[in-house]
């Protein structure tokens, strides 16, 4: 799911899905998944929610993920590893992408605010796979968080909430 949001081809996709928009699917905080979709106009259609499970929309659909950690008003060394179900196109720069074309590593200084909060997001390109997307986020070489979505193949045409997608049992089976 391939299009880093802030890098490159995606700049246009990157100021929607901001830490603004994520705290509105934030629960009450802590570390969470989130996914947000928009038109062809990229407008705000749905979104952000909490959840993990992500239609394959292409560009229309983005995802991401909140964590806090216990760094304050500092720079910290952020590495995010994404493993996708399956060999994808990835767009941007940023990151760096393995042999088999389904793995990429993003290692970056980035500010933490005084809430502690980092985030970090992606959106769907025509050539992502459906089934499980793993990543693992570490910040100053600790693993912080784990999350693992769901991506799923949704007619255009049928409408739905976020909130009402569902994963099948044969993906997250590990």
């Amino acid at each position: 799911m391939r299009r880093r949001l802030g890098l490159a081809v995606a700049i246009a996709v990157a100021g929607m899905t901001s830490a603004a928009l994520a705290d509105r699917a934030r629960g009450t905080g802590g570390n969470y998944p989130f996914v947000e979709v928009r038109d062809e106009h990229r407008e705000l259609v749905q979104g952000p929610v909490a959840t993990n499970v992500v239609p394959l929309w292409p560009v229309r659909a983005c995802f991401g993920w909140v964590v806090t950690v216990p760094y304050r008003n500092r720079y910290v060394e952020l590495v995010e590893i994404q493993k996708m179900p399956a060999p994808t196109r990835f767009e941007g720069g940023g990151f760096s992408v393995n042999e088999h074309k389904d793995t990429t590593t993003a290692r970056r200084r980035e500010y933490v605010g005084n809430d502690g909060h980092m985030e970090s997001a992606w959106c769907v390109n025509d050539a992502d796979p459906e089934g499980e997307v793993k990543f693992e986020v570490h910040v100053e070489g600790r693993l912080v968080a784990e999350f693992k979505f769901c991506a799923v193949r949704v007619p255009d045409d049928k409408p739905f909430r976020l909130e009402e997608l569902a994963c099948p049992q044969k993906f997250l089976g590990s």
